[in-house]
């Protein structure tokens, strides 16, 4: 039987792993900065910040001003 790994403490070592995942990705030639920021805008598309999904110049926004940075650096 296979039992349920006890949540962390810190619910931010999911997005920690995820930053440190998509660097290496990167770093190893699997994913360039360009597919990065379009996995960034499909996700940020869906995104329900005011009630419904963002509209594709604020998902623009979010990555360029928010997420890019956190995954690519600045």
């Amino acid at each position: 039987m296979i039992e349920k790994a006890a949540p962390l403490p810190h619910g931010e070592i999911d997005i920690l792993i995820l930053q440190a995942l998509v660097r290496k990705l990167i770093a190893k030639g699997v994913l360039s900065s360009d597919d990065v920021r379009a996995l960034l805008f499909d996700a940020a598309t869906r995104l329900d910040l005011v009630g419904s999904d963002l509209t594709p110049e604020a998902a623009r926004v979010v990555v360029e001003e928010d997420l890019a940075p956190a995954f690519l650096g600045n």
